[in-house]
C-alpha cells in the first residue's frame, strides 16, 4: 500500500476506467444503417458524374470534327471554279456535290454508308467523304461519328444566279451496342458563298 491506504492495483484499475471501452453493438448497427443509406446515393452519383463526362467528351469531339469539316468546306468551295449541279444529287439527304476546283481537278463530297468495326461487331456508320481527282477519297469525320444528315442545296440570287451553296449537317456519336447512340447529337446549317468567278455548269 502507498501512503494514502490505496492498493496500486486498484489505482491502476480505476484509471483504466475512465478510457473509451470500444464500439457497443447499437452503435455498430447504426453506423452500418447509414453506410446503406448513403451508398446507393454516393454510387448513383458517380455514375451520374461519369455518364455526364462521357456525354461532354462525346460533343466536344463532335464540335471539334464540325468545326474542321466546316473550315475545309469553306477553303474547299471558295476555291471551286465551277460548281456541277448537273450531275451532283442536291437537296435530299444524303447530298452529292460535284465541282471543279482552281485546278481543274474534280471535287466529289458525298456521305456514304461504310462499315466500321467496333467492340460488340461491325455497324453502318455514315461518313462524310470527300474525293479531289483521282487521288484515294478522304474521310472528313470520325469512324464513330454517324452523318445522319449531309443536305446540300443551291443558293441564287434574284435573278437565279447561283451563289452559294446550303449546308444542313447532324452528326450522332455512336454507343459500343449496335444501333445505339451515346445521346449526343450536333446540328448545324449554314451556308457558303461562292467566289464572283465561280459558274455554274
Amino acid at each position: 500500500m502507498d501512503h494514502h491506504g490505496l492498493h496500486p492495483f486498484f489505482i491502476r484499475s480505476n484509471m483504466w476506467s475512465h478510457l473509451p471501452q470500444g464500439t457497443s453493438l447499437i452503435e455498430t448497427v447504426i453506423y452500418i444503417g447509414l453506410i446503406v443509406i448513403t451508398l446507393p446515393a454516393f454510387v448513383i452519383f458517380i455514375l451520374h458524374t461519369q455518364s455526364q463526362y462521357v456525354l461532354f467528351d462525346a460533343r466536344t469531339r463532335m464540335e471539334q470534327t464540325a468545326a474542321l469539316t466546316f473550315s475545309e468546306l469553306q477553303t474547299t468551295f471558295t476555291a471551286a471554279d465551277a460548281i456541277t449541279t448537273s450531275t451532283s444529287t442536291l437537296g435530299v439527304n444524303p447530298s452529292v456535290l460535284r465541282f471543279q476546283n482552281a485546278s481543274g481537278n474534280t471535287v466529289v463530297i458525298d456521305a456514304p454508308t461504310v462499315a466500321t468495326a467496333f467492340p460488340s461487331g461491325m455497324q453502318n456508320v455514315r461518313r462524310l467523304r470527300m474525293q479531289v481527282g483521282a487521288s484515294p477519297a478522304v474521310y472528313l469525320t470520325d469512324g464513330d461519328i454517324d452523318v445522319t444528315e449531309w443536305q446540300v442545296s443551291a443558293v441564287r440570287n434574284s435573278v437565279g444566279t447561283l451563289t452559294g451553296v446550303r449546308v444542313n449537317i447532324d452528326f450522332a456519336m455512336l454507343g459500343a451496342t449496335n444501333g445505339v447512340y451515346r445521346g449526343s447529337t450536333f446540328s448545324a446549317d449554314t451556308t457558303f458563298g461562292l467566289s464572283p468567278h465561280a459558274i455554274e455548269n
